[in-house]
């Protein structure tokens, strides 16, 4: 009986303490609501400067569209996608920031290298699960003026590409072991 009282204050202390931890690491609706008020806010300052894009329309509407399914973390992390860049696009048109060409051609001839890798592993059905979602990424992280981190992820999307191509090429005559196909002619 002493035992079963133990047991039952321990699960009690533990649901005490870990059920107002659950909602430390969750998105409420108005952090996303804030983020894509903020992400507007932005997308109308580009405009102004004639540097809006449709792509960060289409982000703010995505991520509006997220809300009613309460994916409320991943409509933030949307929004304030395109927050960056409408605001570094804002900065350019108006030349408060000032573009490293050098960095932004690299980052441009990083993620062309690695769209390459990418398709040459898929005209094999190489193409590892991630490597167009990390091109993506890094696309959208040079959008937003972060061209060393662009770069970064894209020489990493490039070697997954390859990877996934020296993969296919090696299974591509890979036959069945000799024990397994002894085994299947008895």
């Amino acid at each position: 009986m002493k035992n079963r009282q133990h047991s039952v204050a321990a699960i009690l202390t533990a649901l005490i303490l870990a059920v107002p931890m659950t909602s430390a690491w969750a998105t409420h609706r108005n952090d996303a609501e804030q983020a894509i008020a903020e992400a507007k806010a932005a997308h109308e300052k580009a405009a102004e400067a004639n540097a809006a894009s449709d792509e960060t329309a289409n982000m703010i509407e995505q991520a509006e569209g997220l809300m009613p399914s309460r994916q409320f973390t991943k409509a933030r992390e949307i929004a304030n996608k395109a927050k960056q860049q409408d605001t570094f696009a804002y900065e350019q048109a108006t030349g408060a920031a000032k573009t490293d060409e050098t960095a932004a051609s690299e980052a441009e001839r990083a993620i062309a290298a690695a769209e390459q890798a990418r398709k040459k592993a898929a005209s094999v059905d190489g193409e590892w699960r991630d490597t167009a979602k990390m091109i993506g990424e890094a696309e959208s992280l040079a959008k937003s003026g972060k061209y060393r981190e662009a770069t970064d992820l894209a020489e990493k999307a490039r070697r997954q590409g390859e990877l996934g191509y020296d993969q296919a090429m090696h299974e591509k005559d890979a036959d069945f072991p000799s024990y397994v196909t002894s085994w299947r002619q008895e």
